[in-house]
C-alpha cells in the first residue's frame, strides 16, 4: 500500500494544531507539527465569531498549502470540537465560540476550505471521533473521554463512533450532572453540565479558588463526575474498556485514573468487575486527533461523519 501523506489538524479550545501526516496502512508517523493560541470566545473576547472562524481557516489554509508545496499533501482532515449533522456539517462549536457561534451553524466548513485549497479533498470530524480512529485497531469496542478546555466523549462499537442518525449522539459530556442553580457554566450555555465540571477550564478554577497556599485539591471530588459518566456507559452497554486523553489527563496523569477507579465502586450495582483495569491512559504524545483524522481519511477505518 502506498504511503500517503495528509495535513491533519486538531482545531482545540486552547491551540489549534496541524501536522503533515504520513499514513501507511494502519501505521501513521507525524513529520511536522506546528500550533498556536485557538482564537476562541475566552482567549480572544473581543473579537467575534466570524472573525475567529477567519482567523482559523486562514491558519489551516497556509498550513495545508505548505504542506502540500513541501510534503506533497494529498487531503486534509480536520477535526473539530462540535457535533456534525447528517450531512457533514458543523453543528456547534461552544467550546471555540460560546454562544455566539450559533448564528453560524450549521457550517459546511470543508466546502470553506475546498474553495481556498482547490485540488485538495477535505473530510471534517468531530475531534473525539477523530481521536478515536486512532485506536480502533487495538480494540474495535470502547469510549474514549478527551478532557482539555472542554469535556469530550465518544462510544466506539466496531470501530465505529455511534452517534446516531442525525450526528447528536455521544454528548453525555452536556448532560447535567450537577443541577443546583450555583453549577458552573458550560461553554454551551448550559449550567452543571459534566464539560463544566470535570474539564481543563474547570481545574484550573479549582486551582485558583485554593491559591498556591491552599489545600490540596479533592481529587477524588473532581473525578466524581467522570466515574458517574463511566459507570452510566458501562451499566448501559456494558462497555469494559475507557480510555482518557487530552491536556488535563495527561498532567494529572496516574493520579486521577487512580480517583477514577476509586470513585466507581459507589456509583452502581458491583458484580465482580474489575474497574482499575477497565480505566486507561492514552498515550501522553497529544497526537490523537492528528493521527487519527488522517487514518480515518485514508480509509483504515473508512471515514464517515460523526
Amino acid at each position: 500500500m502506498a504511503t500517503r501523506i495528509i495535513a491533519s489538524f486538531d482545531i482545540g479550545g486552547t491551540n489549534m494544531r496541524a501536522a503533515v501526516v504520513a499514513v501507511d496502512g494502519r501505521r501513521a508517523e507525524v513529520l511536522e507539527q506546528q500550533r498556536r493560541p485557538t482564537p476562541s470566545h475566552l482567549l480572544a473576547p473581543a473579537v467575534t465569531a466570524r472573525e475567529r472562524l477567519d482567523d482559523v481557516i486562514d491558519f489551516m489554509v497556509a498550513f495545508a498549502e505548505q504542506a502540500r508545496r513541501r510534503a506533497h499533501a494529498e487531503a486534509v482532515a480536520a477535526a473539530f470540537p462540535g457535533p456534525l449533522d447528517a450531512q457533514g456539517r458543523v453543528a456547534a462549536l461552544p467550546t471555540l465560540w460560546g454562544s455566539e457561534g450559533a448564528s453560524l451553524c450549521p457550517l459546511a466548513l470543508d466546502r470553506l476550505l475546498a474553495e481556498r485549497l482547490p485540488g485538495l479533498p477535505v473530510r471534517i470530524y468531530n475531534d473525539v471521533s477523530a481521536a478515536g480512529f486512532r485506536f480502533v485497531a487495538e480494540h474495535p469496542d470502547f469510549a474514549l473521554f478527551t478532557l482539555g478546555s472542554g469535556v469530550g466523549l465518544k462510544v466506539f462499537i466496531d470501530g465505529q463512533p455511534q452517534v446516531g442518525p442525525h450526528g447528536r449522539g455521544g454528548e453525555l459530556t452536556h448532560m447535567v450532572f450537577d443541577a443546583s442553580v450555583h453549577a458552573p457554566l458550560c461553554d454551551c450555555g448550559g449550567r452543571g453540565h459534566l464539560g463544566a465540571l470535570a474539564s481543563g477550564r474547570a481545574w484550573q478554577r479549582r486551582v485558583e479558588h485554593v491559591g498556591s497556599e491552599g489545600p490540596a485539591i479533592e481529587l477524588d471530588a473532581f473525578a466524581e463526575p467522570l466515574a458517574r459518566a463511566v459507570a452510566m456507559i458501562h451499566y448501559t452497554l456494558g462497555m469494559e474498556r475507557f480510555l482518557f486523553a487530552g491536556g488535563l489527563a495527561e498532567g494529572l496523569g496516574e493520579p486521577l485514573r487512580a480517583a477514577i477507579v476509586r470513585r466507581l465502586p459507589a456509583q452502581g450495582w458491583q458484580q465482580g468487575q474489575d474497574w482499575n483495569a477497565m480505566i486507561r491512559l492514552a498515550p501522553a504524545d497529544d497526537a490523537h486527533a492528528l493521527i487519527g483524522g488522517a487514518l480515518a481519511f485514508a480509509g483504515e477505518p473508512a471515514p464517515i461523519t460523526g
